[in-house]
């Protein structure tokens, strides 16, 4: 089987829990089982990739304009096409407008499903000229895929769908066992420079992501905060730190590896993502912390976040824009090692009985069938690096260290 996924961007050039989904997806599955080739947009595309793993490969085309968060391509219709005519399932992941267009290019009969992210949150004007029309294609497809049944019960877009349109696969994470020498080597590192038992902010500083909040919220703890991450609005931070009086316990910094981040896991005493939006869908570093055994804190936004993190049993769920309330709960954490060691451990059998990459990949498997069952097709033999023409784009292999 071959599945063509569609996203506006990879993460050789920016970091997303939909690039790490896509990537858990095609990890979590046997190998030869099913291919998973990822089209996407790029500012030095077209190039194709051959990451680690054999289930996947990469291909993209350059990036035309970005207008209102959106990216386009005036070069993607052909090979698109191209890949399309070659796919047992496109699997488009949303929201994103270019996909309509890109649309066009899929032959008839060839399933379409699409993974719906998150609601539109951030640009009204955008929602309100768009959202109808994402609706009107939603109702086209063969499967609309929620990452949690709370999101499914509570979007708006995904409510006004037929119910039996919506299924719903909660994501999975991809945990590599070859890199343990290397965490060793970053924890000590950052051992010495940070200490351990500090409070992880894990990510990019977007405006949903609630870091404003953070720091806030450190005048109700002792603890310190350590956010690791694209800092996209690092002067504001460290502004709202110094005007809170708590610019000596916070620590910025900035990107860090996928060695460093596990490093940090394990020297934190808990994980903090007080997202105040439902652009959070779900927080797949929430189950990252349950991958290293630590409790996670956030909010409830009536998003996968809640369902991820259940308060009490893997972490601490607090109301969102409220710093009182989360700086309650980490000084909680703070000053008792046990119960954050517990919780760890309740996030860790989390994690192992629902968001493992094969777990994931088993849901999506069975959806594939599904589809794929509707339409009386029959999936064909697959290659990861087939295509139908050499066009010329450049080659990339991906070397883990």
């Amino acid at each position: 089987m071959r599945v063509l996924h569609t996203f506006k961007v990879y993460s050789l050039e920016r970091e997303g829990g939909v690039q790490r989904a896509i990537t858990a997806l095609a990890a979590g599955m046997p190998e030869g089982d099913v291919g998973h080739i990822f089209f996407t947009l790029a500012n030095d595309g077209p190039w194709t990739l051959q990451p680690a793993d054999p289930n996947l490969s990469v291909h993209a085309v350059r990036r035309t304009a970005t207008c209102c968060a959106t990216d386009f391509s005036l070069h993607a219709r052909r090979p698109f096409r191209a890949l399309a005519s070659d796919a047992d399932i496109v699997h488009y992941h949303l929201p994103w407008p270019f996909v309509h267009l890109l649309d066009r290019q899929v032959p008839p009969g060839v399933p379409r499903v699409a993974t719906y992210h998150a609601d539109i949150c951030r640009n009204p004007l955008l929602k309100r000229v768009y959202e109808p029309m994402m609706e009107r294609f939603l109702r086209r497809l063969d499967a609309v895929i929620a990452t949690s049944p709370v999101y499914a019960r509570t979007s708006p877009v995904l409510q006004r769908l037929p119910e039996a349109l919506v299924q719903v696969a909660p994501l999975g994470v991809e945990v590599r066992d070859d890199r343990g020498v290397d965490v060793e080597q970053a924890r000590a590192e950052l051992s010495a420079r940070l200490g351990e038992g500090f409070m992880l902010f894990l990510g990019a500083t977007r405006r949903y992501k609630g870091g404003p909040v953070a720091i806030e919220a450190l005048r109700h703890t002792t603890a310190t905060l350590v956010m690791a991450g694209e800092c996209v609005d690092r002067d504001a931070l460290e502004a709202r730190a110094r005007a809170s009086g708590v610019a000596d316990r916070v620590v910025f910094l900035d990107r860090v590896t996928e060695v460093e981040k596990w490093a940090l896991l394990d020297l934190c005493r808990a994980m903090v993502m007080p997202s105040t939006l439902r652009s959070e869908a779900f927080g797949l570093a929430l189950v990252e912390a349950g991958v290293a055994r630590r409790p996670a804190i956030t909010c409830e936004i009536g998003t996968g976040t809640s369902y991820v993190v259940r308060d009490g049993e893997t972490g601490r769920v607090v109301p969102p824009n409220d710093a009182r309330a989360l700086g309650a709960a980490m000084e909680q954490l703070h000053t008792d090692p046990a119960l954050a060691a517990a919780l760890g451990r309740g996030g860790h059998e989390r994690y192992r009985q629902h968001f493992t990459a094969a777990a994931y990949a088993g849901r999506m498997r069975r959806i594939y069938d599904q589809v794929i069952g509707q339409r009386g097709r029959a999936p064909a033999s697959y290659s990861v690096n087939s295509s139908s023409d050499d066009d010329g784009t450049d080659q990339r292999e991906e070397v883990h260290s």
